[in-house]
């Protein structure tokens, strides 16, 4: 993801992850698999994202008269076992409340105070920065570019909390908010293997797109957004049929499911709590899924779909899994490129 847009998308996440359960993501569906015919005269969905970053999925939707619009929604809720409370470091945001320090002593011992007082928690460990980069370089053996990535200062200190049956994790937030020292409150949940699959999205064009690689232009307008000059166009009947060739002809691609605009939306409300109001079927792009060989390169893949005449936007699912785990796990969020580098 390179786009301005797609940097504001990440941005709006972090805030987002914040009151979010993270706890709660679940995989997508399976795509259903539908006859590869469609009407192109209904081609007028923009280009969305789906991402898995930390604690929500995020459609953006910017088609006609949704321009520059994050649709955040909530998985149906899960019942969190295990809740992190990450300490202040230098590295963290500037937009929080850590304002560039790292939590003292003496904050770190208040918070386990309050910690140990409370009657909802079974169980608190204390993990350091030490014992939290041996954590993260195991866990994250197989991604060399995150490890290259992170340094042990990156790392946060943290409270890892379980609860007693029946306990409200909330009380715990409550009484943790605003508390000196702390950076965040995130429940834990990793991503599943379902969401590990090697799995390519293609999103295609849509009319009234918003995105560059559609031929959309924009002009920054600041805070609030970005001002489209130009809208980009929809992929075309002979762009989807070359899209799904060349994608076939690829090594290692394994099945290929054409997404249709209905399937999408009918995917996207039966697995996530979507707002019928936000969302509607045409603001959700169409799309091939592509599974991968075990093992199979998939950096070539999406490089050659990202350059694709009438392609959006382009995810290999892995990548997100890392990106969430990071978030979650070690409050860590690190720009795409650095996580899964597919280079030009």
């Amino acid at each position: 993801m390179t786009s301005r847009v797609e940097d504001r998308l990440r941005e709006a996440l972090v805030e987002v992850g914040a009151t979010v359960d993270a706890g709660a993501l679940r995989p997508l569906r399976e795509p259903q698999r539908t006859r590869f015919r469609v009407d192109f005269r209904l081609v007028t969905a923009a280009a969305a994202v789906v991402v898995l970053a930390g604690a929500a999925t995020a459609v953006w939707l910017s088609g006609p008269g949704a321009e520059d619009r994050a649709v955040a929604a909530d998985p149906a809720p899960a019942e969190s076992t295990e809740v992190a409370v990450f300490l202040c470091t230098k590295s963290a945001p500037k937009n929080s409340s850590c304002q560039g320090r790292d939590a003292s002593r003496a904050e770190r011992e208040a918070i386990e105070r309050t910690l140990k007082e409370l009657p909802q928690l079974k169980e608190v460990l204390y993990t350091d920065q030490t014992a939290a980069y041996t954590n993260f370089r195991a866990a994250f053996a197989h991604n060399k570019a995150v490890l290259d990535a992170v340094k042990p200062a990156d790392l946060p200190a943290s409270f890892r909390l379980k609860f007693k049956k029946g306990a409200d994790p909330k009380e715990v937030e409550k009484a943790l908010r605003g508390m000196s020292g702390v950076r965040s409150v995130r429940p834990q949940a990793l991503p599943s293997a379902e969401q590990r699959k090697p799995l390519i999205s293609v999103f295609l064009c849509g009319k009234g797109s918003a995105m560059p690689a559609c031929g959309a232009e924009r002009e920054s307008r600041g805070k609030d957004g970005f001002k489209v000059t130009k809208d980009g166009k929809a992929a075309t009947a002979a762009q989807t049929r070359a899209i799904e060739k060349t994608i076939k002809a690829m090594p290692g691609v394994q099945e290929v499911v054409f997404e249709d605009q209905a399937a999408a939306y009918e995917n996207f409300m039966r697995t996530y709590r979507g707002r019928k109001e936000l969302v509607k079927v045409t603001d959700l792009p169409e799309s091939f899924r592509v599974m991968m060989k075990p093992e199979a390169e998939w950096v070539p893949v999406v490089r050659q779909m990202r350059r694709q005449p009438g392609v959006s936007q382009v995810i290999y699912a892995p990548c997100y899994a890392d990106l969430s785990e990071l978030q979650t796990a070690y409050e860590l969020l690190l720009p795409d490129d650095k996580v899964c580098p597919t280079g030009k």
